[in-house]
């Protein structure tokens, strides 16, 4: 079976093959029409997720006749297994990335998804999902800056040594990277400090080493959240 993953600015497809994820596909969302069409010409059984609308409907058009694909939808999910307000709202990939954690971990866990968005999940002992943080990726921080203050320089992404910046360019970083790192760290303990913290994502891994909190990266939380699922028959067969 093949696992689908279109995020913001990805489409993944990967497979569970021996005792770890083999990637099959990768490419941008933008070209969510030529994913349906690999998807159908390959013939397998792939179940998915997405987040982006657009991507989701090309697909679908791409597939035609084809009935190997099969989405999840939050519709999926036991009600008692999330505990957030407008349920119909929720991304799958939120939902996906904790299960993943927690079945890792077989404790509480925070999910930092560092992705174009940024967001800061938790999932208790039980494997109840309860809620989170959306924020701005750091690629979108950087962005925003450099298309309202176009007069600043584009620094590297990194934390000065010093503090405060004493020149402009560590000013800008401290403001960039080390707002940002801040804001995570912030949030960050404001969960259950006894759960295990993951991180995954586009920038998981840089965000990673610079926050206070030792965490575990893992760049297919969402594709073992799938698969346990799967492997539950909560909602495949």
């Amino acid at each position: 079976m093949n696992f689908l993953d279109i995020g913001n600015t990805r489409i993944k497809i990967k497979t569970w093959s021996g005792n770890s994820w083999q990637e099959l596909y990768n490419a941008p969302t933008e070209h969510a029409a030529e994913a349906g069409n690999w998807i159908r010409q390959q013939g397998k059984e792939t179940v998915g997720i997405s987040v982006v609308a657009e991507a989701t409907e090309a697909i679908k058009e791409a597939m035609g006749e084809s009935k190997v694909l099969q989405w999840f939808t939050i519709e999926d999910i036991p009600a008692k297994s999330i505990d957030y307000e407008s349920k119909e709202t929720l991304g799958m990939d939120r939902y996906m990335a904790c299960l993943g954690a927690r079945t890792l971990a077989e404790q509480p866990v925070i999910v930092i998804d560092a992705g174009t968005a940024c967001t800061i999940d938790y999932m208790d002992d039980r494997g109840v999902y309860r809620g989170g943080v959306i924020m701005p990726g750091m690629a979108l921080w950087e962005k925003a800056l450099q298309q309202h203050a176009p007069g600043l320089p584009k620094v590297v992404r990194d934390i000065p040594m010093k503090w405060p910046g004493k020149n402009t360019e560590d000013s800008v970083r401290w403001g960039l990277s080390g707002a940002f790192i801040s804001a995570v760290d912030g949030l960050v303990r404001r969960y259950d400090y006894l759960a295990a913290l993951y991180v995954t994502g586009g920038d998981g891994d840089w965000l990673a080493k610079r926050i206070e909190r030792r965490a575990v990266v893992n760049a297919n939380l969402v594709f073992y959240g799938m698969k346990k699922l799967v492997d539950a028959r909560l909602w495949f067969s």
